[in-house]
């Protein structure tokens, strides 16, 4: 997959993001654009993870997401990667 940039004046930028205070100029996004606008939540945590925190990032996020939530983070090491792993 290839990794796209949206930038703020774009009309595929987030609605939700756009209204904070000082949204990012542009976002990087691999995959369907078009969840950019459904409900979201973030799952962030520490770099340095245990294979416990990891395992339970893992389970939050397959249960938050089998409610129809898009799971959102900066991809970072650790409990933000967990939360998009697949992997039990």
């Amino acid at each position: 997959m290839k990794i796209e940039e949206i930038s703020l004046e774009s009309e595929e930028y987030p609605i939700k993001l756009r209204k904070i205070d000082n949204p990012p100029k542009k976002i990087f996004v691999i995959g369907n654009k078009d969840i950019l606008n459904q409900r979201g939540i973030a799952i962030v945590g520490s770099r340095d993870c245990t294979k416990e925190g990891a395992k339970n990032a893992r389970l939050f996020a397959a249960n938050i997401a089998s409610e129809e939530f898009t799971i959102i983070s900066g991809m970072a090491k650790g409990i933000d990667a967990m939360a998009h792993s697949r992997s039990n």
